[in-house]
């Protein structure tokens, strides 16, 4: 756990209320620019790349209410529209050892696009390989080498666990015991937002 400064930690271990900040731009940004049919990538320049990146692919409504992760995932459905519009708007999807090849290489006219999935969950076999399969496009998977090894946690699902059945969590931080009272919606939000950092 990393020191913080006194004062840093969330409002609601002070018995105060800090507003909630769930981040979604990412997929707000490509969801804008399909909607609309103006490719924010367009003018990204003669063979500017364009990573996708750490992307987790689920079926919507697969999950519960509390998902302090929703803005790193996408519907199946979306990634299909993605794929279609990069493919409309020309853009070439390659491979990761295409992409470096290209970074390095003279600048062509062809615009290109990478795709990567972070943790190699179930979702990526079930959710999103059927879509880049019947689209044809490479992607990249990075999978933390710990976990096929048997020994890697992943906390942030355990964390989350945690936070989504309880109402009021005590952790030892920095040698002090601080109580969160986590009853509602926007304090479980705030207090993972805290402990992911």
């Amino acid at each position: 756990m990393t020191t913080r400064p006194r004062g840093a930690e969330p409002a609601a271990s002070r018995g105060e209320t800090l507003p909630s900040e769930v981040s979604f731009l990412a997929s707000l940004r490509l969801e804008l620019a399909y909607l609309s049919g103006v490719p924010w990538l367009r003018d990204a320049g003669p063979a500017a790349p364009a990573w996708f990146c750490g992307l987790n692919v689920c079926a919507r409504g697969a999950r519960r209410g509390f998902q302090p992760l929703k803005s790193r995932e996408i519907t199946p459905k979306f990634l299909d529209r993605t794929i279609r519009a990069l493919k409309r708007w020309k853009f070439d999807v390659v491979s990761m050892d295409e992409a470096c090849r290209r970074a390095v290489t003279l600048a062509s006219r062809r615009r290109f696009v990478c795709l990567t999935f972070d943790g190699g969950y179930k979702d990526l076999v079930t959710a999103a390989y059927p879509v880049l399969s019947r689209h044809g496009v490479p992607f990249t998977v990075y999978v933390p080498t710990a976990f096929p090894d048997g020994v890697g946690e992943a906390w942030w699902l355990a964390l989350e666990e945690v936070i989504v059945r309880e109402n009021r969590l005590s952790l030892v931080m920095d040698r002090t015991e601080r109580h969160f009272n986590i009853g509602n919606a926007s304090e479980k939000y705030q207090l993972y937002q805290f402990l992911e950092n």
